[in-house]
C-alpha cells in the first residue's frame, strides 16, 4: 500500500514537473484564447454578426453571380498568445448552381468552396476585433489599423 501511494505521489510529481517544462502553445484557435474554450461565446456571437451582415447584402452584391445560394460555412482565427493578437483569419464560403436537363429530368449541381482571408493588420488585437463584431455593420466597418473592411476583401475571393 505504502509502494503504490509513493508511486502515485511520484508519477504526479513528475507529472507536474513535465506539464511546467512545455511552452505554452505559440498559436491557439481563438474561440481557445485566453484558455481553452474561453473565447467561445465571443468568437461564435462575431461570427454570427458578421454571417447576418452578409446576408444582408449578398443578394444585391455576391449572390448575383455564378453562385446564387453563396453561404458563410465558418470563420476561423488564430491568434498570438504571446501577443493577444490575431495571426490570421479566414471565412470560408459555399456555393452552388443547379439546373435541370430538360432531355433527361436530371438535377445537375455545380458547387464550389471559397478561403477568403480577412485583411488584418500585423498584431491586430483581439479586443479590437471583437469590438469592431459588436458594431451596427461589422462587414463594412473599417478594421482596426487599416482603412479596409472585411467587405473589401470578399470580392477578390469569392469571384
Amino acid at each position: 500500500m505504502l509502494r503504490t501511494t509513493l508511486a502515485v505521489m511520484f508519477l504526479t510529481a513528475s507529472a507536474s514537473a513535465f506539464a511546467a517544462d512545455v511552452p505554452p502553445e505559440r498559436f491557439v484557435d481563438a474561440t481557445d484564447w485566453p484558455t481553452s474554450e474561453a473565447g467561445m461565446d465571443r468568437f461564435f456571437e462575431a461570427e454570427a454578426r458578421l454571417n447576418a451582415a452578409f446576408d444582408k447584402v449578398c443578394g444585391d452584391t455576391f449572390c448575383e453571380g455564378e453562385f446564387s445560394n453563396l453561404r458563410p460555412m465558418q470563420l476561423r482565427c488564430s491568434v498570438d498568445t504571446g501577443k493577444n493578437a490575431f495571426k490570421q483569419c479566414l471565412w470560408t464560403f459555399a456555393g452552388s448552381r443547379a439546373k435541370v436537363n430538360a432531355k433527361t429530368g436530371a438535377v445537375q449541381v455545380t458547387a464550389k468552396t471559397f478561403k477568403c482571408k480577412l485583411l488584418l493588420a500585423r498584431d491586430t488585437s483581439v479586443d479590437a476585433f471583437y469590438e469592431l463584431a459588436k458594431g451596427e455593420d461589422p462587414l463594412h466597418a473599417k478594421l482596426p489599423m487599416t482603412n479596409v473592411s472585411i467587405y473589401d476583401g470578399l470580392p477578390g475571393c469569392l469571384n
